[in-house]
C-alpha cells in the first residue's frame, strides 16, 4: 500500500486486542514443553554453520528496542552471525530515518521496506540487490513456495522493471475485510427486527431510523480505501483498486459501477440517513456507541466481544446496558454482488542492500535466516514470543498452545517487550523477518478473533495487492488518491452533482491514471508469461 496505515492498523488494533485477548491455537495439541517445528517438505537451509562469522547491518521491522537486547543475541547466537548495529527506530520516524540513511550512502545490508512505491524507487535509485527467484529457490526454498501458495500477490511487490527485488512477507489478517456492525437495539427501537443484506432493504432501515432521530451510517470519508467500501463492494467496485475488467486492468475508482454506487449515495445523504461528520472520519467508533448512527462501515473485529473493556460493545454497556451490536453482511446491490476492502495475504518487503551482489555469502544467508524465522516455527516463537517462563507462558501448561500463550511479568508492558526485541504485536510479527507464513499464524491466532474475522467475510483484493506497485506509482499515485477521496466525498455532500464524476475521470486520466493503467496492463501481461 502506499500505506503506512495498513501498517499502523494492524499495529493499533492488535495491540487493542492483546490488552485483553490470549492467543488460542486453531490445531491439534502440542506438548507443552517444546513447541515442534512447522512442517515444510523442504530441509532447513541454515541448519550447517559455516566456519565464517558475517556481520550484518540489518535494519529491522520498526520497534524501540535495546542495543544487545535479547531477539539480536539469539540471531547471532543461532545463526553465527554478527549483527554490527541494532536499528531502533520507532513507527512513526521508521520511513524518514531510512531514507535519510540511503541519502547519506549508508545503505543497510537488510532493510524492512513498507510499500512497492518505495522498493521500486529505492531499486531505480540503484540502492537495492537483484534476488532472482532462482537464488531463493535455493536459500529460502520455503518462502518461495509459501509466497507462491499462501500470497502470490506478493511477487508483484517486489517486482521492478521485470526483475525480483525482494522477498515479500505475509500478511495473516489481509484474507479478511473489515467488518460491519449494527446496533440492533437502535434498529429495533425503529421497528425493524432484521439485520439489513440488501441495499434496498438498508434504505428502508435508514428511512425508519431517521424517525427516531439516528442517522443510518457513517464511515472514514477521509480515507480513500475505507470510504463507504462496503457500499460500493454492493455495485461490483472498490476504488482505488485495480481489477480485471473484460480482459483489461482498471481501476474501480473511474468505472460506471462506481458513479451508480455514488448515486445511491447521493440520494440517502439528501434524504438525512448519512452523518454529515463523515467526511472527517473522526470520532466514529465514540459516536456509534453514543447511538448518533446505527450501521458501521468499518468496525472491528473484537467490536462485539464482551470480554474486552475496550470494545465497542464493552462501552456501549457502560453507558446503556440495554445496548447490542451485531456484525452485519456487506450489503447485496441490485445485481446480486457484494464485497468489501481486503488487503490481500502479502504484507511488506525485505529488501537488500546493492552491495550484496559483491558478497553473495551475505546475501544468501540472510535469505536462509528469513527463512528459518519465517518456516521454523521453533525459531519463530522464540522471536515473536520469546523466551517460555521469562517472556510467556502457556495458558494452561498441560495443553500446551492450545490453551494459547500469554505475556508474563513485565513483558505485560509492551514498551519492556520492544527494549527485548520482540515485536508488541499479537499477530506473530517478529523484528527480523515480520509475520510467518500464514499456516503458522493460524495455529497460534485468537480463535474467538479469528472466528470474528470469518464472520460475513467477502473480502474484494486489489489484483496486485497493493495499488501502487507500478512503476509510476510515485509520481503519481499521491495525487490521485486525494483527487478520489475529495471528489468522491464532494459528491456525496453535494457540493458537486453526480454528473461531476465524469469530469473526474477526465482529471483522473490526466493526471496519470492514464499512464497508470498502461502500466498495469503490462506488468500484469509479463507476470502472468
Amino acid at each position: 500500500m502506499t500505506n503506512q496505515k495498513r501498517v499502523n492498523w494492524m499495529k493499533g488494533s492488535t495491540l487493542l486486542l492483546a490488552a485483553s485477548l490470549t492467543l488460542i491455537g486453531c490445531t491439534k495439541e502440542e506438548p507443552a514443553s517444546q513447541p515442534t517445528a512447522a512442517s515444510s517438505a523442504a530441509p532447513s537451509t541454515a541448519a550447517a554453520t559455516p566456519a565464517q562469522t558475517l556481520t550484518f547491518n540489518w535494519v529491522n521491522f520498526p520497534g524501540v528496542s535495546t542495543e544487545s537486547n535479547y531477539a539480536s543475541q539469539y540471531l547471532e547466537k543461532k545463526f553465527n552471525i554478527k549483527l554490527n548495529k541494532v536499528y531502533t527506530t520507532a513507527y512513526a520516524d521508521y520511513k524518514q530515518k531510512l531514507q535519510l540513511q540511503l541519502s547519506s550512502g549508508e545503505i543497510p545490508d537488510v532493510m524492512f521496506v513498507f510499500d512497492p512505491g518505495e522498493l521500486n524507487k529505492y531499486a531505480s535509485q540503484g540502492l537495492l540487490a537483484e534476488v532472482p527467484k532462482s537464488l531463493l529457490e535455493k536459500y529460502a526454498p520455503r518462502t518461495k513456495a509459501n509466497l507462491d501458495k499462501q500470497a502470490p500477490q506478493g511477487w508483484y511487490y517486489s517486482n521492478v522493471g521485470g526483475k525480483n527485488y525482494g522477498l515479500t512477507t505475509f500478511y495473516f489478517t489481509g484474507q479478511f475485510n473489515a467488518k460491519q456492525t449494527w446496533r440492533t437495539d437502535l434498529l429495533k427501537q425503529a421497528g425493524i427486527t432484521k439485520v439489513p443484506e440488501t441495499i434496498d432493504e438498508f434504505t428502508a432501515a435508514f428511512a425508519a431510523l431517521k424517525k427516531i432521530g439516528v442517522y443510518g451510517m457513517s464511515t472514514p470519508g477521509n480515507s480513500y480505501y475505507n470510504q463507504f467500501h462496503s457500499i460500493f463492494g454492493a455495485y461490483g467496485v472498490q476504488p482505488t483498486q485495480w481489477m480485471l475488467k473484460d480482459g483489461k486492468v482498471v481501476n474501480a475508482a473511474v468505472q460506471p459501477e462506481a458513479k451508480e454506487a455514488l448515486t445511491k449515495l447521493v440520494e440517502w445523504y439528501k434524504a438525512g440517513y448519512i452523518d454529515p461528520d463523515f467526511v472527517t472520519g473522526q470520532d466514529l467508533g465514540p459516536k456509534f456507541t453514543q447511538g448518533k448512527f446505527a450501521f458501521n462501515d468499518n468496525s472491528n473485529v473484537s467490536a462485539v466481544d464482551e470480554s474486552n473493556p475496550n470494545s465497542a460493545i464493552s462501552l456501549l454497556k457502560k453507558a446503556n446496558p440495554n445496548g447490542t451490536i451485531v456484525f452485519g453482511p456487506p450489503p447485496v446491490g441490485p445485481q446480486g454482488k457484494s464485497g468489501a476492502w481486503a488487503w490481500g495475504t502479502a504484507g511488506n518487503i525485505w529488501a537488500f542492500g546493492k552491495q550484496l551482489e559483491k558478497s553473495p555469502e551475505k546475501l544468501q544467508k540472510a535469505l536462509q535466516i528469513i527463512d528459518e524465522i519465517q518456516n521454523n516455527e521453533e525459531v519463530w516463537l522464540a522471536l515473536a514470543w520469546g523466551e517460555k517462563g521469562k517472556h510467556y507462558d502457556f495458558n494452561d501448561p498441560a495443553a500446551g498452545v492450545s490453551a494459547g500463550l500469554k505475556r508474563i511479568g513485565a513483558f505485560t508492558d509492551p514498551s519492556k517487550l520492544q527494549a527485548e526485541g520482540i515485536p508488541d504485536l499479537a499477530n506473530g510479527t517478529t523484528a527480523w523477518a515480520a509475520q510467518p507464513n500464514i499456516d503458522i499464524v493460524a495455529k497460534y491466532y485468537n480463535k474467538n478473533i479469528l472466528d470474528a474475522f470469518k464472520t460475513y467475510n467477502k473480502p474484494v483484493n486489489d489484483i496486485f495487492g497493493k495499488s501502487d506497485s507500478l512503476p509510476s506509482s510515485g509520481k503519481f499515485w499521491g495525487d490521485l488518491i486525494k483527487l478520489k477521496t475529495d471528489t468522491y466525498a464532494a459528491i456525496v455532500r453535494g457540493d458537486k452533482p453526480v454528473s461531476y464524476f465524469d469530469d473526474f475521470v477526465k482529471q483522473w486520466n490526466d493526471k496519470g491514471g492514464t499512464q497508470l493503467e498502461k502500466e498495469a496492463n503490462e506488468l500484469y501481461a509479463s507476470m502472468k508469461k
